[in-house]
């Protein structure tokens, strides 16, 4: 069966511009806390399956504390040209790693499970941003890395 995600919290954050910017990310409540449930697009430190504290103001959850750390990595990458956003995303996949695009085009985020290695990955976007194919940042590294 699968689970009802049918929470969005709230990430409070600073952009690239030192201006302060929010982005949901979809949750689904356990016991304990909330547990991250799509690939944070702009939001740092932040990983699928981390398991995190929220607080409800009126209704609305925003996020406190990370509880316990999934293990996974999240990488958030802009391609440069949308005829090579194919090509990036399977070779992504052949990784065993998931993705989501963001509603702006050709930016995407990374879920790099924890089981997988992350040094294949890391070379194949080192050399793609050597061919200027796209830029990324390692929005969330696992401490196991």
């Amino acid at each position: 069966m699968k689970e009802a995600i049918n929470d969005k919290v709230m990430f409070v954050y600073y952009d690239l511009e030192g201006q302060i910017a929010m982005e949901s990310v979809w949750a689904v409540k356990e016991e304990n806390g909330y547990r991250i449930k799509n690939i944070p697009f702009f939001a740092p430190n932040i990983a699928y399956d981390d398991l995190i504290s929220v607080e409800d103001d009126d209704g609305e959850l925003f996020f406190d504390d990370i509880i316990d750390e999934s293990g996974n990595s999240t990488i958030q990458i802009i391609i440069n040209n949308e005829s090579d956003i194919d090509y990036i995303t399977k070779k992504i996949e052949s990784f065993d790693c998931g993705w989501e695009e963001s509603h702006l085009k050709g930016y995407i985020s990374v879920n790099v499970p924890k089981e997988i290695s992350y040094l294949p990955v890391k070379s194949f976007l080192s050399n793609e941003l050597e061919n200027k194919k796209l830029d990324f940042k390692e929005a969330c590294m696992a401490h196991n890395m």
